[in-house]
């Protein structure tokens, strides 16, 4: 069964974040709660009960509890936490990509449900983390959709080591490409090979490859419909891919460090 949540408008959900900014983190907190003027949407599922509801809000915020919450946390905390709620997110909700894709459902989320932990999590200065302009930026809409994409199903269970394996730097230079993010096959098998074993045996440094094989894998999506080949196809492609970005990159080294070596004193 497919769950509608909740949604605000983007207007009632700047009014909650002019409140907050002026509030304490156990100040928000005290104000979470359902929205008087919540709606759902109108077709496609069945509006979430209270039970299941509040059981989300439990998990997630169990999730902040465990990495530290309510001490502001430090770059690893925060990083743990996402990883943590993006499971707990993809794992009980119980919604489509339609549905998931739906801004004011994040917006009430976020700005009604559970604004302590987004205020815990990047403050309130930042709207795009709390109202759904852009999913790839939300704080709860940009975890759901790296666990949707990243996950493997096998035998009714999902497998995230893809989204553990990869840092924040990596998963942003797929997910906010939506040419790349948007297009599940794509986006993991770019993951695989950005995470492989292989980079560490090359002589340019990982982060090189992660910001170039992109580049190119974007000037391919115009002339390739990958979505329309097998997941096994595309990951050959990818490979390829990379191997050329590593290739290419280890010749500019080489070239680099010729130009010094032969430079006049």
């Amino acid at each position: 069964m497919t769950l509608l949540y909740p949604r605000i408008t983007p207007a009632e959900a700047k009014m909650h974040l002019a409140r907050y900014s002026t509030l304490s983190l156990e100040d928000i907190r005290s104000q979470a709660g359902q929205s008087p003027v919540a709606f759902y949407g109108t077709t496609g599922g069945t509006p979430v009960d209270p039970i299941h509801l509040n059981l989300l809000i439990d998990t997630l915020r169990e999730c902040a509890k465990s990495t530290g919450y309510p001490r502001m946390p430090d770059d690893r905390n925060k990083i743990r936490f996402d990883r943590a709620a993006a499971k707990a997110l993809h794992t009980t909700m119980s919604v489509t990509p339609a549905e998931a894709g739906q801004p004011d459902v994040w917006t009430c989320l976020a700005t009604c449900l559970l604004p302590d932990l987004v205020a815990w999590r990047f403050g309130t200065r930042n709207h795009k983390r709390w109202i759904g302009t852009g999913l790839v930026r939300h704080a709860f809409a940009r975890l759901w959709w790296q666990a949707h994409v990243l996950g493997v199903s096998h035998n009714g269970t999902t497998d995230y080591s893809l989204l553990d394996r990869l840092s924040e730097s990596e998963l942003n230079q797929i997910f906010e490409r939506r040419t790349i993010g948007g297009a599940p096959v794509l986006a993991r098998a770019l993951a695989r090979e950005l995470t492989s074993k292989r980079l560490e045996h090359t002589s340019v440094p990982r982060r090189d490859v992660v910001r170039d094989v992109p580049k190119r894998l974007r000037r391919l999506v115009p002339f390739t419909s990958f979505t329309s080949l097998d997941e096994a196809v595309v990951q050959r492609r990818m490979h390829a891919l990379v191997s050329e970005s590593i290739e290419a990159l280890e010749n500019e080294m080489r070239q680099g460090a010729l130009g010094q070596t032969s430079s006049p004193p």
